[in-house]
């Protein structure tokens, strides 16, 4: 099935456009509470301040008996602050009004019975009033009470609608706002999308491009932030693929020639034999180099396939206490043909006479072979191995060191992966396949335990393995 080509850019667009839309809805929205109740509450602190002005005012021209400056003042309100003021009597009638209010209005005296009470009463009131109730249109009513004569209270208003257009005025601004700051912050949204983005369809092209074979491709790290740290890995792995690539290759070409090298002998051999090429006084000799040859190929898939059943989590342990300097004086036996040959030494290093260890006999028998043969094999004439026991709180550690060629620290990192071969021992290590020490890993990994290389070029390697005492040494 094709897959549907889906962008992570667009997808991020989505993202952040649904994410603005809900915080601009919100904004919006308490937006238009806060300034409707805070606009509303301006308006009516500055009429109470108004009617408070108007009070003194009108005080100060009864007094005096001057009151022309108080429909002057009346009518200033009215022009340049759209206030218009109404003064009521002691008995609810409207005893003086702004220019505003037409004398219908005054004749049939609109003015609510319940809000003229209320003022009376002494009591600052605020209401919003509909058409027709104080005014032909809807109206802000703040009464303010005062007494002088047979005055009881002034009334101050303030057209709704010209609130209303005053508020879409800034509602208006306010949207403007923030439909422009959402604009600003979808393209910068779009930038870090890309930003994010461009990095990641990077690695999708390489791994398109390594997945068709083509192991040399490499991405740019270009940040140091999670990206970069994931481009780096990116190419750690595309270095591991083609490391791998080339480790099984070579081990392809090398397998077939080990394979192909016993099999020619033997084929060789035998059809001396047939043709009688060989003479009958000598065919007990050729017979045993064919057998050996034979046993040699059986070692070599013997090890492939453990090496198959380890890396498949099929391996078995049969774990037990035994003792381990035992073992590794009877692994060292077994390699003295070997040993001879170029007149190498072991040396038996151990903390106490006596380590009982837990785990697979055979295995751990196997993992000191595979060690001890490699060191022999890469040892020089006359050189020397050290086998070492090393006791540390529930585990031993057990060290293997030689003083062959040694290995670099790059082929230190693939050293225990399977066929790996490093340069220098290719042309002294004819027999093996590759994958010993890969075989080592895996069975210490089955008891949960550890192995380590430390060598330098032209000084040795030393391999150092863990293994749990057993209980009653704890």
């Amino acid at each position: 099935m094709k897959m549907k080509n889906d962008s992570i850019v667009r997808k991020q667009m989505m993202l952040y456009m649904a994410t603005i839309a809900v915080f601009v809805a919100v904004v919006c929205g308490a937006l238009t509470i806060f300034y409707t109740k805070h606009y509303m509450a301006e308006k009516r602190e500055e009429l109470i301040q108004q009617g408070e002005k108007i009070a003194q005012a009108y005080k100060k021209g009864y007094r005096t008996g001057n009151l022309s400056e108080l429909s002057y003042e009346l009518q200033i309100l009215e022009s340049y602050m759209g206030s218009g003021v109404l003064v009521i009597n002691e008995n609810g009638e409207v005893a003086l009004a702004s220019p505003g209010f037409n004398d219908e209005f005054l004749e049939d005296n609109r003015i609510s019975q319940t809000l003229i009470e209320r003022v009376q009463n002494g009591e600052i009131v605020s209401v919003q009033t509909k058409s027709g109730q104080v005014s032909d249109t809807p109206m802000l009513v703040v009464g303010y009470p005062f007494s002088e004569g047979h005055l009881a209270g002034i009334l101050m208003c303030r057209s709704l609608p010209e609130i209303e257009e005053s508020l879409k005025e800034m509602y208006q601004i306010s949207v403007i706002s923030l439909f422009f700051v959402s604009f600003l912050g979808l393209i910068v949204s779009y930038m870090t999308a890309k930003y994010v983005a461009l990095p990641l369809m990077r690695m999708n092209r390489a791994a398109k491009v390594i997945a068709n074979g083509n192991f040399e491709e490499r991405v740019d790290v270009t940040s140091s932030d999670e990206l970069g740290e994931l481009a780096q890995s990116f190419n750690h792995m595309a270095e591991s693929l083609q490391t791998h690539e080339k480790v099984q290759k070579d081990f392809i070409a090398n397998i077939s020639h080990d394979l192909r090298s016993p099999l020619t002998s033997m084929q060789g051999f035998l059809t001396a034999m047939l043709d009688g090429t060989i003479p009958p006084e000598k065919r007990e000799h050729y017979l045993k180099i064919v057998l050996e040859e034979t046993e040699r190929l059986s070692r070599m898939t013997q090890s492939i396939v453990e090496l198959s059943r380890a890396q498949s989590s099929a391996i078995l342990l049969d774990e037990s206490d035994f003792e381990l300097n035992e073992l590794i004086r009877w692994n060292i036996e077994m390699l003295e043909p070997q040993l001879e040959e170029k007149n190498v030494q072991i040396h038996g290093i151990y903390e106490a006479e006596q380590t009982m260890v837990h785990g697979d006999r055979d295995k751990i028998s196997r993992v000191l072979q595979n060690l001890l043969g490699n060191a022999a094999k890469f040892s020089p004439q006359n050189g020397i191995i050290e086998v070492e026991t090393t006791l540390d709180k529930k585990k031993v550690l057990v060290s293997v060191k030689d003083q062959g060629p040694g290995i670099s620290e790059e082929d230190q990192k693939y050293v225990f992966d399977r066929f790996f071969k490093t340069d220098t021992t290719r042309n002294m290590d004819k027999t093996g396949s590759g994958i010993g020490l890969a075989i080592v890993r895996e069975f210490l990994q089955a008891h949960g335990e550890t192995i380590t290389v430390k060598s330098e070029k032209g000084r040795g390697a030393t391999f150092v393995f863990s293994l749990k005492l057993a209980k009653k040494e704890n």
